[in-house]
């Protein structure tokens, strides 16, 4: 397997990897059966989205440097934040929890003190942003099309409104949606059409309509 070959595999198990560990953490937080098992599906699933973000960065960075970089820097601050905030998701298997979505009541007891909150929250927040940030790259530059362009804005606002907003069907609509735009991405890839050659020349179009 030549080393063009084989990074498009890594990639490309990536991009699937990546959403699918996210989907499955959040379909066994919500059935509220799993509280330990939940959060090591989400924790793993950010090893994945970390080379996904460099991918996209890479894409965009043909067009503008600087918006790679900032999409990019968002991006894995944000895998860093959700990491993080896991193991304190995983004492809720040891200590009661307060609501469906809370922190267990030994975290919550000193989250607001010496600023906690402050410091474990935005890094997590990062990473919703960065897909917003992402996708309006993407239909700055037409990347993709524009159904697929919208739809990263769209994940990133729906992964907000199901994590910090607590609505959990947005959660799992957007967790499915994430998986689809990336699952497309990696089909892009993959495909004999030559659509994706990051390794020979900077792109700024990744489309079915490339242009000669």
């Amino acid at each position: 397997m030549t080393s063009d070959r084989s990074k498009r595999v890594v990639l490309t198990a990536c991009l699937f990897l990546g959403p699918l560990f996210q989907l499955t953490g959040d379909v066994l937080w919500k059935i509220h059966t799993y509280p330990y098992s939940w959060n090591v599906w989400r924790e793993a699933s950010y090893i994945f989205f970390i080379p996904a973000g460099f991918l996209f960065a890479k894409i965009i960075e043909g067009k503008s440097f600087n918006w790679a970089m900032m999409s990019c820097a968002l991006f894995v601050i944000g895998c860093i934040g959700c990491v993080a905030m896991m193991p304190l998701f995983r004492l809720g298997a040891f200590y009661p929890t307060e609501g469906n979505n809370s922190f267990p009541v030994i975290v919550n007891s000193v989250i607001d003190k010496k600023s906690f909150a402050g410091t474990l929250y935005p890094p997590g927040l990062c990473f919703p942003v960065s897909l917003v940030v992402f996708g309006i790259g993407f239909l700055k530059y037409k990347v993709f099309s524009t159904i697929v362009n919208t739809a990263f804005i769209l994940s990133g606002i729906l992964f907000w409104l199901g994590n910090a907003g607590e609505i959990d069907s947005l959660l799992i609509i957007g967790d499915g949606l994430l998986l689809c735009i990336f699952c497309f991405i990696g089909y892009l890839m993959s495909g004999r059409n030559n659509i994706y050659s990051y390794m020979r020349q900077p792109i700024g179009r990744l489309n079915t309509r490339s242009s000669k």
